[in-house]
This record gives structure tokens, sequence and C-alpha cells, in this order.
């Protein structure tokens, strides 16, 4: 005789055991707070797949995983806001993921190759980083073909020209490079996949100059903050997008400050030989304000065309004014005897810390400022050969207005 079972408890055992499915089903599966990230990679044998975050200022072991004879792995982490993660195997082979909670993501690829073979699905962010760096990898690929067409032809009798093509080639694939990032920054404006764009370089250069684009980096910046106030590398590119403004301004209220025509910042400090020159008190006289050092090859070898200048131009009313940025005052006194620098000296002995190179925001030696007899700036270069083209047109304006002057039969 069969047992009559109430249709409650039947429905009650379904549902423990329906729980208790789904439950289990859960466990490959992102939950609330969590992430799911699993996969398979060929030509593994084992290999222990480690997992690191990215902070903004360092980088944390998070956790590792066996991965399986066949090749695949899975991992599920906790989290209530989103991660920069470093996988890889071995260090100079990785990968970078950007996860978020509740997203199931899923990576391919070869062991082996990591960098250069994964793909990556269950997260946008994710995406958008793979889709930007298979397209470096391309340019890469066009760069190394470039430098084996100039291996194979460097002795060649037309290898200047060439030289000037393959350049004109690289160039061309750099500038690609930063448009085809620059637009996918615009084309996805939330993503965090675009924030790791923002960081990225070429060769030795940074593809996206933020004082160039501080128009990107800022919408960027903005979209982010609004929508993760609480991610730290949110909260880093605001700081720093704040930064670079305040560097901006700067730049330009110092070019305003420096700008040609502008009176010639003043200053006093002694000379070699003990006495104090003022800028403002030579008014009346053509100054050539030289910064070099003596440790910069560059600066050394424009002093000729100083020497030049000093014998030519002297007793028509030049000053040269030599200031060095060395360190070293033996350096600095060896350097004025041998080059035979027979003019104003100065050195304030404090290297790149110099006061007077911070009021003239000298970034480089060697660098000029010629200044005319009234105070102004006429010119500034880093190259002597234009500061040396202003000269000659003044002074030959200057002898032209005397001769007239003479022949009117003027004093």
């Amino acid at each position: 005789m069969k047992k009559y079972v109430p249709s409650f408890i039947i429905a009650l055992i379904f549902s423990a055991f329906a729980l208790s499915f789904f439950s289990c089903g859960n466990k490959d599966h992102a939950g609330e707070n969590e992430v799911f990230i699993n996969g398979r990679f060929i030509h593994s044998r084992a290999n222990m797949l480690f997992f690191d975050v990215i902070h903004v200022n360092d980088i944390e072991r998070l956790d590792s995983v066996t991965i399986g004879e066949d090749g695949t792995f899975k991992m599920k982490i906790k989290t209530e806001k989103p991660l920069f993660l470093k996988i890889y195997t071995n260090e100079k082979d990785f990968l970078t993921v950007i996860a978020e909670p509740e997203q199931n993501i899923y990576l391919s690829g070869d062991i082996n190759h990591l960098d250069k073979t994964y793909t990556v699905s269950g997260s946008p962010a994710s995406e958008l980083v793979e889709n930007y760096l298979k397209t470096t990898q391309k340019n890469y690929d066009k760069l190394d073909t470039l430098g084996m067409i100039w291996e194979n032809n460097k002795y060649a009798e037309n290898k200047m020209r060439l030289r000037d093509s393959l350049d004109s080639i690289s160039k061309n694939i750099f500038i690609s490079q930063k448009d085809f990032a620059i637009n996918l920054i615009k084309k996805n404006p939330e993503s965090l996949g675009s924030l790791f764009l923002l960081y990225q370089f070429f060769g030795r250069s940074p593809v996206i100059d933020p004082f160039k684009n501080i128009d990107l980096y800022e919408n960027l910046s903005n979209k982010l903050y609004e929508k993760y106030p609480d991610f730290e590398h949110a909260v880093h590119l605001k700081t720093k997008v704040n930064k670079v403004k305040i560097s901006i301004k700067e730049a330009e209220e110092i070019k305003l400050r420096l700008d040609t025509g502008k009176i010639a910042p003043d200053f006093s400090l002694p000379d070699l030989n003990g006495n104090q020159f003022k800028l403002s008190e030579h008014r009346g006289y053509t100054i050539l304000l030289h910064f070099w050092a003596s440790w910069s090859h560059s600066s050394i070898k424009q002093l000729s065309a100083l020497r030049y200048y000093k014998y030519n131009y002297a007793k028509k009313g030049l000053k040269i004014v030599s200031i060095s940025l060395d360190y070293n005052k033996e350096m600095w006194q060896t350097a004025i005897n041998k080059e035979k620098m027979d003019w104003t000296n100065i050195c304030e002995l404090k290297y790149t810390s110099s006061q007077i190179a911070k009021l003239y925001n000298i970034t480089q030696v060697p660098f000029f400022y010629l200044i005319n007899y009234k105070g102004e700036i006429l010119n500034k270069s880093s190259n002597i050969d234009v500061v040396g083209n202003d000269i000659y047109r003044l002074f030959k304006e200057i002898e032209k207005k005397e001769e007239k002057k003479e022949e009117n039969g003027e004093e």
C-alpha cells in the first residue's frame, strides 16, 4: 500500500533541493561583493597563477591558484570596490584585468606568452585594455620591421635618406598610437579601462601627455570620480589633474613674466671676484645672460661663439654675464680659466636649486636671454646662434643710426 505524502512536503523537499543545487552552482559565479575569474591557458603544466592588486603606490599579493592539468583555473575574490589586478605566472609575462563586483570574467591564452596571446570577456574595462594592447603590439611589430630594414641597409650609400624616411614613419606610428588611445578614451569616458590608457608609454614616451591633453584628463577624471568616488585610482587621477592644472597655470605665468618685451627680472649676486652684480644697474647696455655648467658638454661647445661676440661687440656695448649651475667651485673656476671666459661670471653653487635659475625658469643648459639697453627681453633660446642673429641685427641698427647722426652733423 502506498503511503500518502502531502503535497506541501513534496514542495518543501523540492525547494530544499533547488536551494542546495543553486547554492552549489553559485560557487562558479560571482555573488554580491564578489568577482569570479576563471579560464583556461594552454601549455600549462600545473603552473602557479598569482593574483596581485595594483594600488596607487604599491602592489599587494592577493592570492594564488594552481592551474589544473587541463589548463583550467578559477578564483573568487571578495571585494566591494573595483580592482586593478596583475595576473601572472612570472613577473615578466603578465596581464592586467580590471575587475568590478559581480563580474564573471573569463581568460584564455598561451601560458608561455600571456601578454601577447590572452583574451578576456566579462569585463568591459578589461576588454578595452585588451583592444588597446593588441593594437600596441601591432605598432611595436611595425617598429621592429623598421629596425630590421635599417640594420640591413645602414651601410648603404643612401643610408641618411633612408634613416630620415624611417624616422618619419616611426613618428607617424607614434601619432597613430596616440590618436587610437585618445579615441578609445573619448568613446569610453566612464570606463576604468580608459584610466589605464592614460598612464601608458610607447617606448620611452608617454602616449598621452597630461600637459598637452589636460581637457581629456579632466573630463575622464570627473566622470570616474562621480561614478567611483571611493576608488583609489579615481581619487588619485583627480589629484593628479589638479596638480597638472596648477603647473600649467604657473607655466603660463612664467611665460608671461619672461616673454619677449617684458622687463627682465632683477637680481643681485656676487661675481667670481666678489663684486656685486645687480642687473638693473646696467641699463644702457645690451646684456647677454648665459646660463651654463662646466659639466655640460653642450655648454662648453657653445663657448667659442660667446668669445666671438665678446671680441666683436663688447666695445660697442654688449655685456656677457655667465651664470653657472655648478655645485663645485673648483670645477667652475677651472672651466672659466680653461675656456678664457674673461667676462662677468656668477654661480650660487647650488646646482639646479639655484634661485636665479628658478627666477628665469631654467630647465636646461645652455640657455640665453638677450636683454636690450632698456632692460627688456629681446629674445631667449637654448641656441646661441638664435640670439646671436639678434645681437648682429641690434648692433647693425645702432651703427646705422650713428652713421646717420654723423651725416647730419649730430653729436
